[in-house]
């Protein structure tokens, strides 16, 4: 049949049987046999349209890709008819003919939310991925951290890279993002060769619990870290909640000890956390959130809660809202004392956050002089052993840290001494009673 003939009419054969099709099943069967080659159809308009798609994608991100390399062609065939004087302008100044008032004028570039349809991204549970797709809230979320340009600038977790984009237009000296999913390998080396004009971009694929913050900047100077203006190096990220509390901790310890981002000087941080988390993280004495993060960070930095993200500006949405912290080192800590000792004493203090501290600081001992020790604690720090964790101010927490360290000066052999390590078999049973399990509260 050819094609001007309009479309075939479906035409049934019956063969012959011992019982004749009523016309009404006859007309159910043709009904049943059209309607099959209308899905036909549409699953074929479909396929088709997919392609056509897939086809325009594709084409629009090759033309930003040329647009961006041709951009940059006729500015330098331009910058080679320049009269003298100006070919003798600073680096900077070029620079700044390609800032807006708010930064650097990035080509034209997919949004987030085409670019994981493009690349089919979905968030890993596993990972505890949410993505931030709006562009507002990575902007302020960057503002937090000050003033970052020609600064040197570590992005954790930058997943599709909003914030990315948001740290690149403030025009940072050096900007390294370390993502451990490589399915965001493509956007990242997208983001970097746009980039690639203005400024340093690296991208480390791998986790950042292994990452060696202090080779990120080997062009970076140290500063002294007692000079009032900070080191020029921002550490910046959205976190993935299963790590962040344990990250913060390792950063801590860093920045006590003045090594990785903290051996270039007084590094700062801009994270974000889980509401709950961020509250921690800044709690007063007395606060219902005081717990061991607050301690920890209030001894040795200065730490912000700047605001809070609804939930709903996520992708996929968390269950809690999200706060954004700063945190910046004091030129002078609270102690000179290990930090290890201090995490340790500070642990046990807030192990039973609802009992008097006394049951946890006694747990730093063993059962043989336990009584006797707690009790020279007390006396040394000069703190009511019957206050409760959250009672107790930095100043106390740091005595009772302080002598404690001082015991185990006197006495080595308590330094070891782990009340959670494997009992010896045989060995008598505490009378203390079972402790109530450590959650970071």
């Amino acid at each position: 049949m050819s094609a001007s003939e309009g479309p075939s009419k479906v035409e049934f054969k019956i063969e012959e049987s011992g019982r004749k099709l009523k016309k009404a099943e006859v007309d159910f069967m043709r009904l049943i046999e059209q309607q099959n080659l209308q899905r036909v159809q549409k699953l074929q308009r479909q396929r088709r349209n997919n392609k056509l798609t897939g086809i325009a994608l594709g084409g629009t991100v090759l033309g930003i890709y040329l647009y961006s390399m041709l951009s940059v062609k006729q500015e330098k065939f331009l910058d080679d008819f320049e009269e003298p004087v100006k070919l003798e302008m600073s680096a900077s100044t070029k620079i700044s003919k390609a800032l807006t008032s708010t930064g650097i004028r990035l080509p034209p570039l997919p949004t987030i939310r085409d670019l994981i349809k493009l690349y089919q991204l979905r968030a890993i549970k596993q990972l505890s991925q949410n993505f931030l797709m709006d562009e507002r809230l990575t902007d302020k979320i960057v503002r937090a951290a000050g003033n970052i340009r020609d600064h040197y600038v570590l992005e954790v977790g930058p997943g599709p890279g909003g914030i990315t984009r948001s740290i690149i237009r403030q025009n940072p000296r050096h900007l390294v993002v370390v993502e451990k999913d490589r399915r965001f390998m493509p956007t990242m080396e997208m983001l970097a060769e746009v980039a690639q004009p203005f400024m340093r971009m690296d991208i480390v694929q791998g986790d950042i619990l292994d990452y060696r913050v202090e080779d990120a900047f080997p062009d970076c100077p140290p500063h002294d870290w007692m000079d009032r203006k900070r080191a020029p190096v921002h550490l910046i990220g959205n976190l993935p909640f299963a790590i962040s509390t344990r990250l913060l901790i390792n950063w801590l310890r860093d920045m006590s000890l003045r090594t990785g981002a903290w051996s270039h000087g007084r590094a700062s941080l801009t994270l974000t956390f889980q509401k709950e988390v961020a509250e921690r993280i800044v709690a007063p004495i007395l606060s219902d959130q005081r717990c061991r993060l607050s301690v920890m960070n209030q001894i040795w930095s200065t730490p912000e809660l700047r605001f809070m993200i609804s939930g709903r500006a996520f992708v996929p949405k968390p269950e809690v809202d999200v706060g954004v912290v700063t945190i910046v080192p004091l030129q002078t800590p609270l102690t000179q004392v290990h930090f290890d000792t201090v995490e340790k004493v500070v642990r046990h203090i807030f192990s039973m956050r609802q009992k008097y501290c006394r049951r946890g600081v006694a747990n730093l001992y063993p059962p043989a002089v336990r009584e006797e020790l707690t009790e020279q604690t007390f006396k040394r720090a000069d703190v009511d052993p019957l206050a409760r964790s959250f009672q107790l101010s930095v100043a106390e927490c740091l005595r009772i840290v302080e002598a404690y360290d001082g015991l185990v000066r006197e006495r080595p052999e308590i330094a070891a001494y782990d009340y959670r390590a494997p009992k010896v078999k045989g060995a008598p049973v505490e009378a203390d009673g079972q402790e109530e399990s450590e959650t970071d509260r």
